[in-house]
């Protein structure tokens, strides 16, 4: 059962999460309304904003046993985003390895992160952030071609609902992915 700790802001969901590893659980959520120094890949700037009703900004702590198929974790996430995007109409395609675009604007941008004492997996941060209600004022903020849900379809996404939509997806798919790999026909 999925734990989500929401916060106003924080400096990045990622941080907070490598901080905390510890005492989160396998599933927990770090999720927050704005982030101050969020990033991505090679710690490049992720713009946030919690205006016109909110976006994604979330960590998922994951403790797996089995890691065999943890160098494909990104793009597993990658999946996932994409099969919630084609919910709300859209045509989402990959940028390897860790971006959505959809008509080649980025709406979203993924990035695991492992932790290991020696060999032992401490636990796997999962850093996701998903555009869902920039307007095109915002979009001009982010220093490449960006997009968001609502610049896309003129229609306010309710963040909540979106959020669960992807961490269901993201759960119910997982046990695969941990045997399988991004091989298993859920993900095709």
């Amino acid at each position: 059962m999925r734990r989500i700790k929401n916060f106003d802001e924080l400096n990045s969901t990622s941080v907070y999460a490598h901080q905390h590893l510890e005492e989160l659980d396998n599933f927990d959520v770090v999720s927050c309304e704005f982030q101050s120094q969020g990033h991505g890949q090679f710690e490049r700037v992720w713009y946030s904003s919690n205006k016109n009703g909110g976006n994604v900004y979330i960590s998922i702590i994951l403790k797996p046993e089995n890691i065999e198929h943890l160098n494909e974790l990104t793009r597993y996430v990658a999946l996932i985003g994409a099969n919630t995007l084609k919910e709300y109409g859209l045509n989402p395609q990959f940028k390897y390895p860790n971006d959505i675009l959809i008509n080649g604007k980025k709406i979203a941008g993924f990035l695991a992160e492992s932790e290991f004492l020696g060999s032992v997996c401490k636990g796997v941060i999962v850093g996701c952030g998903i555009n869902l209600n920039l307007d095109s004022d915002e979009l001009k903020n982010i220093d490449i071609p960006a997009t968001s849900i609502f610049n896309e379809t003129g229609k306010n996404i309710d963040k909540q609902e979106f959020l669960d939509k992807f961490l269901s997806n993201f759960e119910n798919n997982y046990n695969d992915f941990l045997i399988n790999g991004i091989k298993g026909e859920v993900l095709c």
